[in-house]
């Protein structure tokens, strides 16, 4: 046998006794056990991994989220801040504008008024002197008296 090319079985290490052999049979020659462990991995392992890794997962994106949405919360926030302060400063500079247009007088230019206020005429009343002299004539206003009380809407 000194001369020949085969190949020597591998070691292989019992699972059960843990000794080395170079049994080539599906057993260990010193305790019978099985060489294979039957400890494969079964389907609800991987499941449970798959499971796992998509909610470490889920759990990320929700933190990112969060993250993510409160800088651009901070950022909506300082870009309405420089808009308001942006708007006031165009505001006063439109009033110190205006203001200067304005003469230094104080005479403002008149407005016209969208009716005429209607002016009494002066009535003649005979005197004693029988001179004309001008009065004004009473204006009535539409008040009810307190005495008076509101119609319903029915005439009698």
């Amino acid at each position: 046998m000194e001369g020949s090319t085969a190949v020597a079985p591998p070691q292989r290490v019992c699972p059960e006794c843990a000794r080395i052999s170079w049994a080539t049979g599906p057993r260990c020659p010193y305790c019978t056990a099985r060489f294979r462990n039957g400890r494969g991995i079964r389907p609800w392992q991987l499941w449970l991994a798959a499971g796992i890794v998509l909610l470490g997962v889920l759990v990320m994106f929700f933190i990112a989220g969060n993250i993510l949405e409160n800088r651009v919360n901070d950022r909506l926030e300082a870009a309405n801040q420089e808009f308001d302060a942006s708007l006031n400063r165009f505001r006063e500079e439109v009033k110190t504008e205006l203001d200067a247009r304005v003469p230094a007088t104080g005479a403002a230019t008149p407005t016209a008024t969208p009716f005429p206020t209607p002016t009494p005429e002066p009535t003649t009343t005979p005197d004693a002197d029988s001179s004309p002299t001008a009065t004004a004539s009473p204006t009535t206003t539409a008040e009810a008296s307190p005495t008076e009380t509101p119609t319903t809407g029915t005439r009698p």
